[in-house]
């Protein structure tokens, strides 16, 4: 359990450090679009597959409106659509990509 939690943990906080990075970028007048974008994508997938673990953690009742992981799971795969779609964020890299190496 303790090399889940770890990484876990680890996971949180690269996507932290994306996060904080892209907001450094827009603080200081750059562009931010694809940095925001890799933000987004990154930490989306790493919400829900943090909160799909909690729920594997806690068993039976990681379902149960008894413990707030069941909550944060549903928020996750709403938040996913309404901020953007991964294929969305992926074409907005993928976009910035290409343009940097032609």
């Amino acid at each position: 359990m303790q090399f889940q939690y770890a990484d876990a943990a680890v996971d949180i906080e690269a996507a932290r450090t994306l996060t904080y990075d892209a907001a450094r970028i827009k603080q200081a007048g750059g562009d931010v679009v694809t940095k925001a974008a890799m933000a987004k994508y990154y930490s989306a997938n790493v919400a829900e597959s943090v909160a799909s673990r909690c729920i594997d953690w806690l068993g039976g009742v990681g379902f149960t409106k008894e413990f707030l992981a069941e909550k944060y799971y549903r928020d996750v795969k709403v938040g996913k659509i309404y901020e953007g779609t991964a294929n969305i964020q992926l074409q907005t890299i993928a976009k910035a990509i290409q343009k940097q190496y032609k």
